[in-house]
């Protein structure tokens, strides 16, 4: 197939992805939306459902199969592997831009959790070095543990590249949030003039992406998990099933919109599914590949990428503000705090995140895997994280 015609059946997915829900919305409310529907950002707390023990007891239910999978592979196929021998790891010090990160990152934590009040510039806009120092420390850590090897060590425009792909492959999603009802929101958004927290939110967001892929990288220097998961079950969809998964992701996107409460999960799950059949359809390797021979590795420890860094932006989050006594915020100097408003399930927290929230990083980790991947195929950016090579 010619890259013309691949090019518009990506676009053509990613137009079925924001259309699809904006269609169910407009369905829902006859036609036409309430008047400021897309003002960003969501800053008053909107109405969902009320707490349901079923839908929280099955959504402990999948935590606890997830959690088990990888506790206890065994019990789900996977079978014990001898990994191979790999050279020692040279000794390296700690690059400089592992120091660099440190204080990016660590001055507006030190200044956030102090409840400090000044300066109130860098308190606004503070995880913009949040973010990118986090992404430095790590990398810097990377390089320490595989003996000098990292993304900004071996290719720093990599890492400039998942940086430009982040922007898009988060706002993606702020978008979607309306459909839903606004599962997160702001609530001192208004603090600054919209028009600036939509260019802070455009500027901040290109430090999501990478810190996955650090995690991930972070995460293969520990020689127990980087070969944990490959030898499982061969999972080798046909045709039909891929297609019939497609549909049933556009049809969930439709409803998403028509139906948010009872549909609002598929905003982490429907993307990622279109997405990764369609480039695999495409011929351009996803972490699915591997699966048909049974190799997770890829697919699981990329995914619990994500869950490690959202534990850790939660906290950051959480800990930036002021809250009473039922754990409710009062106050924070930083306008991009964000609470979450998720139905049936919003008890029992972990900082602001609902307990089975954390399930929902898993396919958002993918998905930053996924992004990147189109995005890098789509500009022809050589990347380590994807191999073109065309499916026999």
């Amino acid at each position: 197939m010619k890259l013309q015609r691949k090019i518009v059946f990506l676009f053509a997915a990613l137009a079925g992805i924001v259309i699809l829900p904006y269609l169910g919305t407009v369905a829902r409310f006859g036609g036409k939306l309430p008047p400021n529907f897309f003002y960003y950002p969501p800053i008053h707390k909107p109405d969902v459902a009320p707490f349901n023990e079923i839908v929280f007891g099955i959504s402990i239910a999948i935590c606890l199969f997830v959690a088990l999978v990888y506790i206890m592979p065994g019990w789900f196929g996977f079978k014990k592997n001898t990994p191979p021998v790999e050279a020692p790891v040279q000794k390296v010090k700690f690059p400089i831009w592992f120091w660099l990160g440190l204080v990016l990152w660590g001055v507006p934590v030190i200044l956030l959790w102090s409840k400090a009040t000044q300066p109130i510039t860098l308190l606004h806009y503070s995880d913009l070095p949040l973010f990118w120092g986090f992404t430095f420390l790590l990398d810097g850590l990377v390089y320490k543990r595989s003996g000098g090897r990292s993304i900004i060590a071996d290719n720093p425009r990599e890492m400039i590249g998942i940086g430009s792909a982040s922007v898009s492959g988060w706002m993606i999603f702020e978008f979607l949030n309306f459909f839903i009802g606004m599962n997160w929101y702001y609530p001192h958004g208004g603090d600054i003039d919209s028009e600036k927290f939509l260019l802070y939110a455009l500027i901040g967001s290109s430090g999501l992406l990478p810190m996955a892929f650090e995690w991930y990288d972070l995460l293969l220097t520990f020689k127990p998990l980087k070969h944990r998961f490959d030898t499982g079950v061969k999972v080798n969809l046909s045709l039909w099933v891929k297609a019939l998964l497609i549909v049933a992701a556009f049809v969930t996107l439709y409803f998403m919109g028509r139906n948010p409460a009872a549909f609002f999960s598929f905003i982490w799950i429907s993307p990622l599914i279109i997405l990764s059949i369609v480039l695999g359809l495409l011929g351009v390797w996803t972490p699915f590949r591997p699966l048909k021979q049974g190799n997770w590795s890829p697919f699981l420890l990329f995914a619990l990428a994500y869950l490690l860094q959202g534990l850790a932006m939660e906290g950051w989050n959480y800990f930036s503000g002021t809250h009473n006594a039922a754990g409710e915020l009062i106050m924070t100097q930083s306008p991009a705090y964000w609470v979450y408003n998720i139905p049936y399930v919003y008890k029992y927290r972990i900082f602001e995140m609902p307990l089975v929230g954390y399930v929902g990083y898993l396919p958002f980790s993918v998905w930053c895997w996924i992004w990147w991947i189109m995005y890098a195929y789509l500009q022809g950016i050589p990347t380590r994280f994807y191999d073109d090579t065309e499916i026999v």
